[in-house]
């Protein structure tokens, strides 16, 4: 089975030709190209959006909230062309939100019934920009509840299913912009990610995502948070938390090209986020020279299968061959950094859904009311030291990266998988499905910017992500190796028309 397409294949995107199915595979900068250029104009751009949401939501349960203003939107950004204006660089271009981040307008629910009626008066930060740079939002997309799970599911909108094959995870907790990306109802997907919320789904459903630098991207107006009063702005991001410490927002989309630009749109201080840093990022880095690779097979603690090693491997061997120095070989200290992660999460907790839920737990879904009323309390020394462990593992990868400026690991020890399987064995042993993400949280620990990009099929013929990690703020640098192994291996794209999902 071939669901491969090569990253130079562009669609016919002549009004009196239109391919519908190849329209739906076009990446974030051919629509905008197309669109900028007069070839299709905003509201045939979301006319096949549209058609495809009503062709293949239905199965995968992606798309939880459309927007009602978005013909609106499409029609002034029309206008505008006809004016010889242009809204920005994704003038007309249609794109989805995560339900974790606030929308002006329209509702927001993290997948939570505590939050079931929730319309922001304003937008998160990273989506205002978004829409002042010309782009079109066409809704809001399931999420696990409050972003904590690992396949996307809650007790609002049920379970969000891949375009790849019936009963597979699209990933979690970002899982409804993966699979509304992958099957074509949007153009790109604007997420989070704490644990491998961003990277997971990119993995499970074929496509290219970016976790940036820690402190590049404003995270004004993500959820948990509770909701201002009338009136009121959204509640600055608290610089102590571990959410905002440790997480980032972050985007997925079908090529590498276009992670470049969304990050030259998103990044940069706000007036409100205090840990957003103004760093000059400069423009795409267009050669490899000065990059050295090192590759390693997992984090030190959970195997990875074999077929999705040899990913790495291949994408190790491909950056060899461009002439990249290369080397097989683990950054000391990164097999404590998984269990940092879940040191520093759990000793923080959820107090922000602790309050908010306060008198009305029974609101929330079996699995976080359980882990919330589970927690045991822990001491600010407790914390402390969680961190001091964070700062020591940090330091050990830096002083590794200073020979190896790239890092190549993988996303899961596993592919998409039935999130009904309780866990998978790997190499004799036996993986929960709650520690399949191991090599995402061990990156997450360090804040480093990391891009996803499928380098080939496991040997069920599903989509195998690698990871690709760069120093701080060297987030451009880590796109031109994911560039580089993206016109290697190409793009990829699920069987058409997607399959149905189980129930």
């Amino acid at each position: 089975m071939n669901n491969t397409a090569p990253a130079s294949t562009h669609a016919s995107t002549d009004r009196d030709s239109i391919d519908r199915e190849q329209l739906t595979r076009l990446s974030m900068t051919e629509w905008a190209t197309a669109l900028r250029e007069g070839r299709l104009t905003a509201i045939e751009c979301l006319e096949v959006h549209l058609e495809r949401i009503a062709e293949a939501n239905p199965r995968l349960n992606a798309i939880v909230t459309l927007n009602p203003l978005a013909a609106e939107e499409a029609a002034a950004a029309d206008r505008a062309a006809a004016e010889g204006r242009s809204l920005g660089p994704l003038h007309g271009v249609p794109f989805t939100v995560k339900d974790t981040l606030a929308t002006k307008g329209l509702r927001t629910t993290a997948g939570s019934p505590l939050l079931g009626d929730y319309v922001p008066e304003q937008s998160a930060t990273a989506v205002r920009r978004l829409r002042e740079a010309g782009a079109v939002l066409l809704g809001k997309t399931n999420c696990s509840e409050f972003a904590v799970e690992t396949h996307t599911r809650n007790p609002l909108f049920g379970d969000t299913w891949s375009p790849w094959g019936p009963g597979l995870t699209s990933g979690g907790s970002t899982g409804g912009d993966s699979a509304a990306v992958a099957s074509g109802m949007s153009a790109f997907g604007l997420g989070t990610d704490f644990g491998g919320s961003i990277r997971w789904p990119a993995h499970c459903t074929g496509l290219a995502s970016l976790r940036p630098t820690v402190g590049l991207v404003p995270e004004t107006g993500l959820l948990p948070y509770l909701p201002p009063a009338a009136g009121e702005s959204l509640p600055v991001p608290n610089s102590m938390s571990a959410l905002h410490r440790l997480g980032t927002v972050a985007w997925l989309a079908r090529s590498v090209d276009d992670l470049g630009v969304l990050l030259g749109i998103l990044a940069g201080p706000d007036g409100g986020d205090p840990s957003t840093v103004p760093v000059p990022l400069g423009g795409p880095v267009e050669t490899l020279d000065g990059i050295s690779c090192a590759w390693f097979e997992d984090e030190g603690t959970h195997p990875v299968r074999e077929d999705l090693v040899a990913a790495v491997r291949r994408a190790a061997a491909t950056l060899n061959g461009l002439g990249v120095p290369t080397t097989h070989g683990r950054p000391p200290g990164l097999e404590r950094a998984a269990a940092a992660f879940v040191a520093l999460r759990t000793a923080e907790g959820m107090p922000e859904v602790v309050e908010l839920a306060s008198g009305r737990e029974d609101q929330l879904g079996s699995n976080l009311r359980n882990t919330l009323l589970g927690a045991e309390p822990v001491s600010v020394a407790d914390y402390r030291k969680a961190a001091a462990e964070r700062d020591a593992i940090r330091a050990q990868v830096l002083g590794f990266m200073e020979q190896h400026n790239i890092l190549l690991l993988p996303v899961a020890s596993v592919p998409a998988s039935d999130p009904r399987t309780g866990s998978f064995t790997v190499s004799g042993q036996d993986i929960p499905w709650t520690e399949l993400g191991s090599c995402c949280r061990a990156i997450s620990i360090l804040g480093f910017p990391v891009a996803v990009v499928p380098c080939g099929l496991s040997r069920e013929g599903l989509p195998v992500g690698v990871q690709v990690v760069g120093r701080p703020y060297r987030d451009r640098e880590v796109l031109a190796v994911a560039a580089a192994l993206e016109r290697e291996f190409g793009r990829f794209s699920p069987p058409s028309p997607s399959p149905r999902s189980e129930d």
